[in-house]
Parts: structure tokens; sequence; C-alpha cells
């Protein structure tokens, strides 16, 4: 049997050294943007790629909403959701080095679904670092050990993808959010266990290679937290998710900007 530490991904004793966040400030926006992006400094910012996202028509039928980008210079990443007969889905990726003009065949990231959701699932989350040419995607699905949130990435950009790691297991499995830079990837996520819907995050000081630390939670037990960001950019790093107090009270944008060490 593995391992707390290769199983989970989490911080414990003979693990390698795990990255931590010095919280600097925290904000609430009240009428939030749809759709908005996030910077390292906890700014909001325009998603400058969701309308490329709904003009790409990937060769492999995509589900509703899935198909989710990252640039690196002119190199274009696209990752989605490709829902199969028995209402499993695999997880799939293209490249384009031409800025969208043309994109390759679409490879595999992850074939391991079990479950039965069909398309009613939360999309992944992609991102591209330039300064090591690897492609990171974090993502929920039921495999065949179980259901949880999983990781893969690629070395060679964007070519094939490694076998993925589970980064926490758990019955409810949602949105995520993924992050690089240089050595640095960090990955937020709504929690799958437990009864308040609230925000973690999983730090990684090696390149996706090993994810040293897990921090639960990133919200407080206030309000229903969901829909994650992050960004991370040199030591600076801030996470951003929706929020609603009471079932029928506004959703607010709150957003924790920090240091990492």
């Amino acid at each position: 049997m593995l391992s707390r530490c290769a199983a989970l991904l989490v911080f414990a004793a003979g693990c390698s050294a795990a990255p931590a966040v010095e919280w600097t400030s925290e904000r609430t926006i009240a009428s939030p943007p749809d759709h908005p992006g996030l910077d390292a400094e906890g700014d909001t910012t325009r998603n400058a790629l969701e309308g490329l996202a709904k003009g790409l028509r990937p060769s492999v039928a995509a589900c509703p909403g899935s198909l989710q980008l990252a640039r690196s210079g002119r190199a274009l990443y696209a990752v989605w959701w490709a829902p199969r007969a028995d209402s499993s889905a695999r997880l799939l990726a293209a490249r384009s080095m031409d800025g969208g003009a043309s994109w390759s065949a679409p490879g595999t990231v992850d074939s391991t679904d079990r479950s039965v959701a069909g398309c009613s699932r939360p999309p992944p989350s992609i991102a591209a670092d330039s300064s090591g040419g690897y492609v990171h995607v974090s993502y929920g699905l039921v495999a065949p050990e179980g259901p949880g949130l999983f990781f893969a990435h690629s070395m060679d950009g964007g070519e094939s993808f490694h076998s993925a790691v589970p980064i926490l297991y758990g019955e409810h499995p949602g949105y995520s959010s993924v992050a690089a830079s240089g050595d640095v990837v960090a990955v937020a996520f709504e929690d799958p266990n437990g009864t308040v819907q609230r925000i973690g995050l999983a730090l990684s000081g090696t390149m996706g290679h090993i994810f040293e630390s897990r921090l639960l939670p990133v919200s407080d037990d206030n309000g229903a937290a969901t829909k994650p960001l992050v960004a991370v950019r040199g030591r600076r790093i801030s996470v951003a998710w929706t929020e609603r107090a009471a079932p029928d009270g506004p959703v607010v944008l709150r957003i924790r900007a920090g240091i990492l060490h």
C-alpha cells in the first residue's frame, strides 16, 4: 500500500519540504464580474481566452462548457471532457503552435473515469508555464480506486501527459483551478469531503512531481465557497472564490493574496 505521503500528496514526516503561504491581504467584491480572471497580486482580470475557447471546435466531441484553454507565448493548449456511450468520459487535450489557427490531433490526459455522470461534471483546469515548457491539468473524476481530485502534467509542451496522481480523494470532487510559475504549482479546489463547502489549496515546489503540502481551508466556514481561481507569479500567490453566506443571500467574490515561503 502506498504511504499517505505518496497516495494523497499531503505534507507528512518524510516528505519533501512543504511550501507554505503567508496570507497578507483579503478582500471581498460585492458585485463580482462574470467569469473573472485573477492575477498573482489578487486583482481580478479579464479572461482573455474565453472568447477563443468558445470558438474552438475540437475534432472529438466536447462536453458543453468543459473546454478550457491556456496560453504560453504563441502556443495555446486546450483540455476538455469527451463523453463516452456508457456516460463516463475521457479527458482530452490538444495544442496549437500558431495562436489557434491550427490544432494537433487530440491526445489523452486521463481515460480512467468510471462515473455515470456524462457531461454533468465540472470542467477541468489547465495552466501552461513558459519557463519550463510544462502543461498542468487538474480535474475531478471517479477513478477505479475511488472518486477524487487528480492532477496530470506534460513535460514536453503538451505532446504527452504523465499518469495522473491523486491530490485528494473524496465523494464529491468539484471545481478546481491550477496555476504554475517555475518550480511552483498550485491547485485550488472545492473540498470533496465534509458538509461545509470550502476551498483548499495544494502546493508543489517540484513542478508538480510531488505535492508536498495541502492547506485546508483557504476559505472559512462562514459561507458556501465554490468555483476557486488561483494565480501564481514568482513567490506571489492569490486565491479567489465565490461565496454565498445564506441560501438566499447575494454571491460575492472573496480574494486572498499572499507570499510563498
